[in-house]
């Protein structure tokens, strides 16, 4: 599985995942809760999801050793997103707990690609 992580195709497509996940997630953050369509599970649920597969993502893109870089750059890409919930005008608000949700599902994103490239 190894191999097959890190293969420069398999990285290509992460890097095109990657950005259409960044450009997905914009979207359901930053519009009116109401436009939304979700299932109805646990809020911190879909942070949790919506992190861990964008940190699964960039870890897959950027290669095994620059998984660090993977989670910083989801973690602040989550921050963003909750400060800019708060500023915006679509009735959303930032929240402490949504950005944890955002950070764990990160963490775990990102312990998930290290674990698929050992097997």
């Amino acid at each position: 599985m190894s191999a097959l992580l890190s293969h420069k195709l398999i990285r290509a497509l992460a890097m095109i995942a990657t950005l259409i996940l960044v450009l997905v997630i914009a979207h359901l953050s930053l519009s009116p809760a109401a436009d939304v369509p979700a299932p109805h599970i646990s809020d911190k649920v879909k942070h949790f999801a919506a992190y861990f597969v964008l940190a699964g993502t960039v870890a897959t893109a950027f290669g095994p050793r620059r998984s660090m870089y993977a989670l910083i750059l989801a973690v602040l890409y989550g921050l963003a997103m909750e400060v800019a919930q708060d500023m915006g005008h679509a009735g959303r608000e930032g929240s402490v707990a949504d950005a944890l949700a955002n950070t764990a599902g990160a963490a775990c994103g990102v312990l998930a690609a290290k674990l698929l490239r050992r097997s």
